[in-house]
């Protein structure tokens, strides 16, 4: 027996505490306002063969168990509160594989310049997480921290450029910094619970990862994100209760100012679009548990792209690099500088330029896309000290 795809809205998704232990409680926070399918796969039932001594061998006929299921998620990036990482945050960081959040840097000094943040008392843990600073003029903009020194006074703390000085007046806000990493190739598993169409019946499918994803900022649209979840197990659910209509959180909203800027010369550019696209190949290790017979999926490989689509009215002197180009550091704005609190997100690269299109003339300007990825060859210049989980990587998205 199969069941058919189901259309996928408002739903809940949270992370396990083990492989094979499936949730039934959700709360608020845990539900997702997304479009997408979900796919289950069929009832599987094997069956045996009639014997003439059936107490020597097998029944005619033998249980099976359900395959393992899709899910095609939607959906558009929403803030945090404090540093408390949401269930988008967590998909992201599934594929990606580590996540780390800040309190804040709080207080700066005046002496602070737009490549430091002079502080009373810095923390070498905050190395190579993202930090939401205020700008002088306005609005804030996310940058990422290079290094600190604590023999200073007061201490120094190293960022990538920012596009202004910091406003002294602003207080450092926090931050949530989702990074690339070879590791955490075992994360723990999702469960997806949610009410189908018909009255009374939903599905719940559990022992979930995210096998692909895509982020895409676009300097008229809202930060959206596409998945590919993979599960290995679901199940026909009566009497599920719906999330609730009045969602927790704010959505994050168009980018109208996106701005690409080199960290090592300081070079901006305004981009059309930016995607992020990543690949998570995912293997089932089978009875990988304390519990008999649990499978886990297992992290085998992770790659990631982004894709960059500018426009410059002088190709040469503003958008052309040659393919194999390096970059010590290019940060994408993912939302506007003039975002209101905890509405900010942005990524940052350390790696290469893979390739460069053939340039369309727009009519007096030029439209060029790049595709950069990330690479093991270059130093992230990011200092040592510290437990960070995030420094030296060469991929980071952060959210503040």
């Amino acid at each position: 027996m199969a069941a058919g795809p189901t259309k996928l809205g408002r739903i809940y998704v949270k992370q396990q505490a083990a492989w094979g232990t499936k949730l039934t409680a959700f709360a608020d926070a845990d539900s997702m306002d997304v479009q997408g399918t979900f796919v289950p796969g069929p009832a599987q039932e094997a069956l045996g063969q009639p014997v003439i001594r059936p107490q020597f061998g097998a029944s005619p006929k033998q249980g099976g168990s359900k395959a393992g299921a899709t899910a095609q998620l939607t959906w558009v990036m929403t803030n945090f509160t404090g540093t408390t990482a949401q269930i988008e945050h967590k998909l992201i960081a599934d594929a990606l594989g580590t996540l780390q959040a800040i309190a804040g840097i709080g207080t700066i000094a005046g002496t602070s310049t737009d490549s430091r943040l002079d502080v009373t008392t810095a923390d070498a843990d905050w190395i190579g997480q993202g930090a939401l600073i205020g700008l002088t003029g306005g609005g804030k903009q996310i940058v990422w921290v290079k290094d600190v020194d604590l023999t200073t006074t007061p201490d120094e703390v190293d960022i990538t450029t920012a596009v202004a000085v910091p406003d002294s007046a602003v207080s450092v806000g926090p931050t949530i910094t989702i990074a690339l990493t070879a590791g955490n190739t075992a994360n723990l598993p999702f469960t997806m619970q949610f009410q189908s169409s018909t009255t009374n019946a939903g599905f719940r499918a559990f022992d979930g990862r995210v096998s692909s994803l895509t982020i895409t900022a676009n300097s008229k649209g809202q930060l959206t994100c596409a998945a590919t979840m993979q599960f290995l197990a679901w199940e026909s659910v009566d009497a599920l209760t719906a999330p609730p209509f009045s969602f927790p959180r704010e959505q994050l909203g168009p980018n109208i100012n996106a701005v690409s800027i080199d960290t090592d010369t300081d070079v901006a550019f305004c981009f059309g679009e930016l995607s992020i696209a990543i690949t998570q190949a995912l293997v089932e290790a089978g009875c990988n548990s304390s519990t008999e017979g649990v499978s886990q999926l297992v992290t085998a490989d992770r790659t990631v792209t982004l894709t960059e689509r500018i426009v410059a009215a002088d190709l040469y002197l503003e958008a052309y690099q040659a393919p194999g180009t390096t970059t010590g550091g290019r940060a994408w704005g993912l939302t506007s500088k003039g975002s209101a609190d905890k509405k900010q997100a942005a990524c940052l690269l350390v790696g290469q330029l893979s390739q460069v299109s053939t340039p369309v003339d727009l009519g007096g300007i030029w439209g060029v896309e790049r595709v950069w990825e990330p690479t093991s060859s270059i130093n992230t210049g990011d200092g040592t000290a510290g437990n960070s989980t995030v420094k030296g990587t060469r991929f980071r998205i952060s959210f503040g």
